[in-house]
């Protein structure tokens, strides 16, 4: 070891000494609040003020989360998708367009992507978006309603024939980012953050200069010549850097309301994720797939989900049913759309696919199931970009 090589571990073993120390001070700090002395996901009774205190040991709540059958009341799926990780992503927003259809609001279509049309092995990547002529009864949350006045604003959907979304997403790059700060606006005007979870960098001009030392020490180093120990530096003080980046990283705490919201959240994601076909009437599956696949796809679970409900039509045909039973087996023997609209004419699946685009060709109902699911889920891994 030269002295130069000593000299630039000391200074490494320094500097990653007062960050890994400013580190565990400050993960005490950003921690979630939560309600005290109540089972965790549950609020106090009106007019009753609970005891708040901080999350512990961790800034989020990671104790044990009761299975919940159901969503929180009255919240969308990119509502949930954001409390549950404090973030407004793509795909919040592509389940809620799926939410949409499923409420009747606007119909979605598989399209043959070029790539598919060249090797027939290859998934459609595209998808069409119609709006419906007729707006349905329910509610918009003022989020809903800038997502489809920014769809309704592309070429050719006022007159029905319908947007891709690959255009919409390359297009209206601003209404993304505008549909973001909706998504964390109404997380605050719920009460679920006392301000904006969106992400900030914590120093900000400090952060460049920092990296400006850091990358100048690099290279002084490694002029000087790469060796074992230089290496060892450069390690020890990136592995510092992360690490306090990591630990002070300036979140926005979730309040206390916040935190029983995000843990019943995690209940119904629990719930999703560990259904079993064998709890399921098929009468009821139609609608319960439809209306949960939008919170499904939010949490990472849809997969789980449509193999779920493709088992349920399975075994349903299997031992023979009645003709209701039947309404799935499109997916095996053809598309027929009098079962279809039978089967989903009650707000179920009616007009929301073009069923046939999304799975012809697949000879098994739980890939049937799972061929949107999958198709949703590539394509927002295209386009899940950094707003």
């Amino acid at each position: 070891m030269t002295p130069m090589d000593i000299g630039f571990l000391t200074i490494a073993v320094l500097v990653s000494g007062v960050l890994f120390a400013a580190g565990a001070v400050a993960n005490r700090f950003y921690h979630d609040r939560i309600f005290a002395d109540i089972t965790p996901g549950l609020v106090p009774p009106p007019g009753v003020q609970g005891n708040v205190v901080k999350v512990q040991p961790g800034r989020e709540y990671s104790g044990e989360v009761a299975v919940a059958f159901s969503p929180p009341r009255g919240m969308t799926p990119g509502l949930i998708g954001t409390i549950v990780d404090g973030k407004a992503e793509m795909r919040d927003i592509t389940a809620t367009i799926v939410d949409l259809a499923v409420r009747g609001w606007l119909k979605i279509e598989a399209i043959q992507a070029e790539a598919e049309a060249k090797d027939p092995k290859k998934k459609a990547r595209d998808w069409k978006i119609t709006l419906s002529a007729t707006a349905p009864a329910d509610q918009l949350t003022p989020f809903e309603t800038r997502l489809l006045e920014s769809i309704r604003s592309m070429r050719g959907a006022a007159a029905g024939a319908g947007v891709l979304m690959s255009d919409w997403t390359r297009q209206r790059g601003d209404d993304l980012r505008g549909l973001q700060q909706s998504l964390y606006a109404e997380t605050v005007a719920a009460g679920w953050y006392e301000k904006s979870p969106a992400p900030r960098s914590s120093f900000g001009c400090l952060s460049i200069l920092g990296y400006l030392a850091v990358a100048a020490y690099l290279l002084a180093m490694f002029a000087n010549g790469v060796t074992v120990w230089s290496i060892v530096s450069a390690v020890v003080i990136i592995s510092s850097i992360v690490f306090f980046k990591k630990k002070f990283s300036a979140r926005v705490p979730r309040t206390a309301v916040g935190t029983a919201v995000q843990i019943q959240a995690l209940g119904f994601k629990k719930y999703l994720a560990t259904a079993e076909a064998e709890q399921f009437s098929f009468e009821e599956a139609a609608g319960i797939f439809s209306r949960y696949l939008p919170y499904a796809l939010v949490f990472g679970v849809a997969a789980h989900w449509a193999k779920v409900f493709g088992e349920v039509a399975k075994a349903s045909s299997e031992i023979g049913g009645e003709d209701l039973f039947d309404g799935l087996m499109w997916m095996d023997v053809g598309f027929d759309m009098a079962w279809t609209m039978s089967m989903f004419g009650d707000g179920g699946f009616d007009g929301l696919f073009d069923i046939e685009g999304m799975v012809g060709g697949l000879g098994d109902v739980a890939e049937g199931l799972g061929g949107f699911v999958e198709g949703i889920g590539d394509f927002i891994s295209d386009i899940d970009f950094d707003f």
